[in-house]
């Protein structure tokens, strides 16, 4: 073969391999949270190089609209990925969201540069807790990890996109909710209880200004049973944490071509 075309068709192994991983990073935990595009790129770069030599150079074609459309293939392979390793970082955020709202914090929420949104106290302290937590596990060693055994699994010119993983995607998105509810179940609980003594208290007194003592009563109850909880909460995320590598290892095999038995 001649070296240029030789040469040309490791650089183009190199690049599908990057896009990967830059799909990846745009969703994943850590990478879409803290770095700039010129970190992620940088990163993926450096990637790319590292798992660049444990491949085998597959049959590529240069035709334009089939590179294109690998290059695609790729991005969309490894958003997914990232997708579902947010997963349990959502659920965080949610369950912060709630309690925001139960206890009258949503109105004091605060731009936030990273994400570009505005963010509330509540979420952005489940958000904080679930990226320290994911942290100290090493999520993010297993993560580079299954991304690194992805290649193994899922071809680097495509992927299987079949209903499997549609449906996946769906139950996957769904536990953002079941799970954010359970997160915030302690303190929700407590906030619902508050609300009833209120109301009943409301019928009892009608001349108390219960609407104006509902605020910091709410707020001292809320952050009070949420700190008291947050042991509780530490070892539902680690145990959550080990499902979600679970996630991203199910979304890979349904992406995969390979035989079921394989």
């Amino acid at each position: 073969m001649d070296p240029t075309q030789e040469g040309l068709k490791l650089f183009a192994l190199w690049l599908l391999i990057f896009v990967r991983f830059i799909g990846f990073a745009i969703r994943a935990p850590v990478w879409s949270s803290y770095f700039n595009k010129k970190i992620l790129i940088v990163s993926g770069a450096v990637w790319a190089c590292i798992i660049y030599p444990s491949m085998t150079v597959p049959d590529i074609s240069f035709e334009p609209f089939t590179y294109i459309l690998m290059i695609i293939y790729q991005l969309f392979t490894g958003i997914i990925m990232g997708y579902t390793a947010y997963i349990i970082v959502s659920a965080a955020q949610f369950a912060g969201q709630m309690l925001d709202i139960q206890m009258g914090l949503s109105v004091a929420a605060s731009y936030d540069p990273i994400s570009g949104s505005s963010i509330n106290m509540i979420m952005r302290l489940k958000f904080y807790l679930a990226l320290t937590l994911f942290l100290i596990f090493n999520g993010h060693h297993k993560l580079v990890e299954i991304i690194f055994n992805s290649f193994k699994v899922i071809p680097i010119t495509g992927f299987n996109y079949n209903g499997d993983v549609m449906h996946q995607l769906i139950v996957m998105t769904s536990q953002i909710f079941y799970l954010g509810v359970q997160l915030a179940s302690p303190a929700m609980a407590a906030l619902f209880t508050t609300q009833i003594g209120l109301g009943m208290l409301a019928r009892v007194a009608p001349q108390m200004n219960v609407f104006m003592l509902s605020f910091p009563l709410n707020i001292a109850i809320g952050i009070t049973v949420l700190v008291a909880a947050l042991p509780l909460i530490i070892n539902s995320l680690q145990k959550l944490f080990e499902l979600n590598n679970d996630y991203v290892i199910q979304i890979i095999k349904a992406m995969s071509i390979l035989p079921k038995g394989g």
